[in-house]
């Protein structure tokens, strides 16, 4: 609870209707908003609509405006995992109640301590709400960090085992998760435009210029997303490539080696035809002779291909 005349603030241990001179904000979770939430609505008197919009949450980032408050529907992600974490937000004339849908969240860990160390943070709902959306868009921030990182080590991985099958599937579930989380961000920062513009009746001048600091945030985390689709797209072509370049390696060695034995072959088979008059058939050394010409026609073959540079290179070679 933030007081406008001592510009002081304190925490509160239970909910309760703030004065005039008073801006709060109460937050809560999944696992103990239903009987709190149904205490709150006793207390104060907000549109039924509202009431229903804030109890559930939203597959898309929204803004409903009432007569006497506002419902904002957000997303922030798990750095974890980086799934979608939804969270509602109830605005009124001076006070914020946030609904969050896990308690994986960093509100309560992150925004308390800067309330209470910066007092002005609380200075009006416009300011709670800049802080939180803030905090927000700094999650995402950090997560584009790790999936870089992430996307980085996978196309590694594609130089060291191009044939791993794992790396396409992977490639195809980040590109499908990338997709889920662009669909959420680019509506959510035409969402924070909506509510930095002057005519929002929660925001105050000074909160709304803040506002217009987000979106460059925003804007940064779009074209990220972009990037790293593409950089997939790349990584799955480069692979497609190195098994293709693995593959026309391995058939030209196949080739070169069956070049090199089949006039061997044509020679074993010469002389393993059962004709009665074949001279060499007798000849004391012929065996010799046939083993000589077999690996001398092998020798020579080879020698041609490395001097022509078909079969290993100058660094083989020296």
């Amino acid at each position: 609870m933030y007081n406008v005349h001592t510009k002081g603030i304190k925490k509160l241990d239970s909910f309760y209707i703030p004065s005039n001179d008073e801006v709060m904000w109460f937050h809560l979770d999944v696992h103990n908003s239903k009987d709190q939430l149904k205490k709150i609505f006793e207390e104060i008197a907000i549109h039924p609509a509202a009431k229903e919009n804030f109890n559930h949450f939203s597959d898309i980032p929204k803004m409903n405006l009432y007569e006497n408050e506002a419902v904002i529907s957000l997303f922030s992600i798990d750095e974890e995992d980086y799934t979608p974490i939804r969270l509602n937000m109830l605005a009124t004339r001076n006070m914020v109640i946030t609904y969050e849908e896990q308690l994986d969240l960093d509100l309560l860990k992150v925004l308390p301590k800067k309330f209470m160390e910066n007092p002005h943070f609380m200075s009006s709902p416009g300011h709670i709400l800049f802080r939180i959306t803030e905090n927000i868009s700094i999650s995402f921030l950090e997560s584009i960090d790790k999936i870089a990182d992430e996307i980085q080590a996978l196309e590694k991985s594609v130089f060291i085992d191009p044939f791993e099958n794992k790396i396409g599937k992977s490639v195809y579930r980040w590109k499908v998760m990338l997709h889920e989380l662009r669909q959420i961000v680019e509506p959510q920062e035409g969402l924070l435009k909506q509510i930095g513009k002057a005519d929002f009746p929660y925001i105050n001048e000074d909160a709304g210029f803040y506002f217009q600091d987000l979106q460059s945030n925003y804007a940064r985390i779009v074209a990220a997303y972009d990037t790293f689709k593409d950089s997939l797209s790349n990584i799955f072509n480069l692979q497609i490539s190195l098994k293709s370049d693995h593959t026309n390696a391995i058939m030209k060695t196949l080739t070169l080696v069956s070049v090199i034995f089949i006039p061997m072959t044509f020679i074993a088979g010469l002389y393993g035809m059962n004709f009665e008059w074949m001279p060499e058939l007798k000849w004391r050394w012929g065996y010799f002779y046939a083993l000589i010409l077999m690996f001398g026609i092998g020798g020579g073959i080879t020698l041609y291909f490395r001097i022509k540079g078909w079969w290993g290179t100058k660094k083989d070679r020296s």
